[in-house]
């Protein structure tokens, strides 16, 4: 059972959508929904499909969804021949809370009461950020997948594995874009080893980052532009983790970006949480080890 939806999402009096995939039986389900974060910010939820195999196995209802200004949802400028909600020329301010007030939107226009969230790389930070901020009766539990606990210790981490593999001239452009295509031009060439292994790439993964930097397409590039250059390029969660108070899943790989001096602050700051490392895996274990980090998940999340 499967149906997509275009929820509504006002904000700042401007009318935006939000574009909804469901998979499974919300009403109907034992199990306790899923909501998937994609990364990014400013990918596509298509990457995190793999997600389906908890509903077709295991009768867990998952939500996915393209964050605004990314693939489906509303943009800020043109995209693709389709004018954005807003008027003015101007996007609105682009920040987390943004993030959390859509994410709280989807939740409340779906009448879910309980729910438990799973967030990779920037929708961890997302995941991880509505837990502190908003400390929802109705979150359950919280995995964050391949993700970051600061982003200087996620720049730290590109930039000690991008010395072998990226051109020095491109490093800056994987943890402060100046164009998208750059910055496609030297996540390839980190991918390939540090990013996703699984060969060929899935289309569901190049199609989640074709969203926010086509090599044939001119993007809506706003809101990774924004966010790298605003709150999230010296974010940090680190000292406010006390706050995450429901049981907490990490899981990173042996050849992540999310190296381990990435995700130890998650462990060493949240009261119940349980670490788990996929020893061949680099940043999508949700590919490269897809049974084994279902079994994972499936466990976790039925507990």
């Amino acid at each position: 059972m499967e149906r997509v939806e275009e929820v509504p999402f006002i904000y700042n009096g401007v009318t935006y959508k939000t574009w909804v995939k469901i998979v499974g039986d919300l009403e109907k389900s034992i199990r306790t929904p899923l909501i998937a974060l994609h990364g990014g910010p400013g990918l596509s939820h298509d990457y995190m499909n793999p997600h389906i195999d908890l509903a077709i196995n295991s009768s867990v209802p998952v939500i996915f969804y393209d964050q605004i200004g990314s693939a489906r949802s509303s943009h800020f400028i043109l995209h693709r021949g389709i004018a954005p909600p807003n008027t003015s020329d101007e996007a609105p301010a682009i920040t987390i809370d943004l993030f959390i007030a859509e994410l709280t939107n989807l939740i409340d226009h779906l009448k879910i009461s309980a729910f438990d969230i799973v967030g990779h790389s920037w929708g961890g930070v997302l995941g991880v950020e509505y837990a502190i901020r908003v400390q929802p009766p109705g979150l359950k539990h919280l995995v964050l997948v391949s993700s970051l606990a600061s982003m200087a210790l996620w720049s730290q981490s590109v930039m000690q594995l991008s010395a072998s593999v990226v051109p020095e001239n491109m490093h800056s452009e994987l943890v402060q874009p100046t164009s998208m295509g750059k910055h496609r031009e030297a996540l390839n060439s980190l991918h390939a080893v540090h990013g996703c292994t699984c060969v060929p790439v899935p289309d569901e993964v190049k199609r989640s980052l074709d969203y926010a930097a086509s090599e044939e397409e001119v993007c809506d590039t706003t809101v990774p532009q924004k966010m790298f250059g605003g709150e999230f390029g010296t974010w940090s969660c680190i000292g406010r983790l006390h706050r995450v108070l429901v049981p907490t899943l990490i899981i990173n790989g042996r050849k992540d970006l999310a190296q381990d001096f990435v995700v130890q602050p998650f462990f060493d700051g949240i009261a119940k949480v349980k670490w788990v490392r996929m020893e061949n895996s680099s940043h999508m274990a949700i590919w490269e080890e897809r049974e084994r980090y279902m079994s994972i998940l499936d466990d976790f999340l039925g507990a």
